[in-house]
């Protein structure tokens, strides 16, 4: 028996998965992506940057970021975590970031590597010549300290004003959600459906006279 067109449609609707949504691997922002305004981290070293000790898991999605630079594009890079100093890269970026005041910046990822939970990463920042004391990192307003991390070579960073509030920083992921049930007026439909066919191939045939 063939299903009318109508029920398979009702059938394809309802086995549609709704869009992915956004998942927090890390976040040090406050309420609304916000982060201390008038506190920020700027070097003359070659590299500044933080590790970052996630809280969930999944492929990386995008990252937000408060910075501002009077000099662009501005490099950025994902690592892994190596005794203590970044060790693989793991995805690196060249962006755009506005001039002061520096605002959330997005950077989407296209590599999405999988960052396992309760794991250290480093997110870096390179310099041009430049760039020194010209670019900043705004920092956190959650009260996460851990300072800033700067040093001429991603293997010998040094660790300044630990006692101070970490540079902010998001890690989303993009995770699929479950499959959606049904509603209530689409299963309603799809009942009527099944009940109509079922009347029309268990009617009683009519005998001519």
């Amino acid at each position: 028996m063939r299903i009318p067109t109508a029920l398979s449609a009702l059938l394809m609707l309802a086995s549609v998965a709704a869009p992915s949504r956004a998942d927090t691997i890390y976040n040090d922002l406050g309420p609304g992506n916000t982060w201390i305004i008038n506190r920020e981290y700027d070097t003359n070293s070659d590299f500044m940057a933080a590790p970052i000790v996630t809280t969930g898991s999944g492929n990386l999605g995008d990252i937000m970021i408060p910075l501002f630079s009077l000099h662009n594009p501005v490099e950025l890079g994902l690592y892994t975590d190596s005794g203590d100093q970044p060790g693989a890269l793991l995805e690196s970026w060249s962006v755009v970031v506005p001039g002061i005041p520096g605002v959330l910046t997005t950077v989407p990822s296209v590599a999405n590597p999988f960052l396992s939970a309760s794991t250290q990463y480093w997110f870096v920042v390179a310099l041009t010549s430049t760039q020194k004391l010209n670019l900043a990192w705004y920092e956190n307003n959650q009260g996460i300290t851990g300072g800033v991390w700067a040093g001429f070579g991603t293997d010998a960073l040094i660790n300044f004003v630990p006692g101070s509030p970490a540079p902010a920083i998001q890690l989303t992921s993009q995770t699929a959600t479950p499959v959606p049930e049904p509603s209530s007026a689409l299963v309603l439909a799809m009942v009527a459906a099944l009940l109509s066919i079922f009347r029309m191939v268990h009617r009683p045939s009519r005998s001519s006279t």
